[in-house]
């Protein structure tokens, strides 16, 4: 009764990284440098001379490994080449963006005094990626081998501030659209611990845990949600199945048997509980808390279709019960006395009576979920055919054959 949410929310655009930092001035620390390869490496930077100039400053680091301002140089260099040269193949990139990152935190562990200056320029260096992973992503519209692109640059940017959430958010999301659905759990995961707390980053890595048979995975990931939006029903669906799916019922109805107690109005909680007692088989309590959720919201369409499915499923586990007393009356007739069998056939026509009540119970609120979804555009198939089901048991016949063709059940009926 409780559907898989589909991953579909990446597929929205990207928001642009805007602000002025991309004005910035790129300037090196303050002062002169007695160094004269430190010097040279400066004007063969302001020339663009990139080889000659990181030839310089490597000389210089021979002459003194432990020289911050020529480590400080060294990233602005790469910087620079970073920023000019927008076509070199990715894999060079990202190893150039690691060798700006070292040299740059190099710099800070040499002089801290360099630390807001080298922030800055990592600052610039992190928005620059960051928006060829917006510019990637958005040409992926039309080329979706630009979204393998995209979540590289904005790997890139999470390598020059590994704890930027968004980065993480945007790599997962490019990887979910180029079909590498497993490759995105992992920055879905460290956006996460990052302190990424949007609705969707949850949902989407509950799903591929789910999707990759990690229930327990994603029932930590969904519980961490809930607490953070206790009221979402998409979240508490997807966390019952996945309950559900880890064969952890009995838990997921401790939880919400004391949510329901705590909040008794609460749809959501009513809603859960009821469908998790109609998985356990507890129709009668199920219908009482489905019945309740229905009364706190006269239009909760997912309320009715289970509420309905408790009835029908019920009637079944009625009807099986006289199957099997039928069975036994015609095994020992001939054994049972005249009384003996009359007392059978009286509870066999009693258990009839009741499974034809439930399923005549189950058709209301099936009519009105398949109404209420009808209205949202949802698939019916399943309220259909529930809704034969229970026609076909109360001799509606008329009425079945209205709703074969949305049941898809045509064939059955000789049409």
């Amino acid at each position: 009764m409780m559907n898989a949410l589909t991953c579909r929310r990446w597929k929205h655009a990207l928001g642009l990284f805007t602000g002025g930092l991309l004005a910035l001035v790129l300037t090196g620390a303050n002062g002169c440098s007695s160094d004269p390869n430190i010097e040279g490496a400066k004007l063969d930077l302001r020339n663009k001379d990139y080889a000659r100039a990181l030839e310089n400053v490597e000389k210089a680091l021979q002459r003194n490994p432990q020289n911050a301002d020529a480590y400080e140089l060294k990233g602005r260099i790469i910087l620079d080449i970073l920023s000019n040269q927008q076509n070199m193949p990715l894999e060079a990139r990202r190893d150039t963006v690691k060798a700006m990152v070292a040299a740059f935190q190099k710099a800070i562990e040499l002089n801290p005094k360099l630390r807001e200056d080298v922030i800055n320029q990592l600052r610039f260096a992190f928005v620059r990626e960051f928006q060829n992973g917006v510019n990637a992503f958005n040409r992926g519209r039309e080329d979706s081998t630009y979204f393998v692109r995209a979540a590289t640059f904005f790997e890139l940017a999470t390598l020059i501030q590994p704890d930027s959430a968004g980065a993480y958010v945007n790599q997962a999301f490019s990887l979910l659209n180029a079909g590498r659905q497993s490759e995105s759990i992992a920055p879905l995961e460290a956006a996460i611990a990052k302190g990424e707390t949007s609705l969707d980053a949850y949902l989407i890595l509950a799903d591929l845990y789910r999707f990759q048979g990690q229930p327990n995975k994603a029932i930590e990931v969904l519980e961490k949600a809930r607490s953070l939006y206790p009221d979402n029903a998409e979240l508490q669906s997807q966390l019952l199945n996945a309950y559900v799916q880890a064969g952890r019922t009995d838990e997921a109805m401790s939880i919400y048997g004391q949510a329901v107690a705590q909040e008794p109005n609460n749809k959501l909680y009513r809603y859960n509980y009821g469908s998790l007692l109609l998985e356990a088989g507890r129709y009668d309590e199920a219908i009482e808390h489905l019945k309740k959720a229905i009364e706190l919201d006269p239009e909760y369409a997912n309320a009715y279709y289970n509420l309905g499915a408790a009835y029908i499923n019920k009637a079944v586990d009625v009807n099986e019960k006289a199957i099997a007393l039928d069975d036994s009356l015609r095994a020992n007739r001939s054994q049972l006395s005249r009384e003996q069998q009359q007392q059978l056939e009286a509870q066999i026509d009693q258990l009839v009576r009741e499974r034809r009540a439930l399923f005549a119970e189950a058709i209301p609120p099936l009519e009105r979920a398949r109404s209420l979804m009808e209205a949202q555009g949802e698939n019916v198939a399943g309220i259909c055919r529930a809704l034969f089901q229970a026609y076909v048991q109360t001799d509606q016949t008329d009425k079945a054959q209205a709703v074969a063709s949305c049941a898809g059940l045509e064939d059955n009926n000789g049409n």
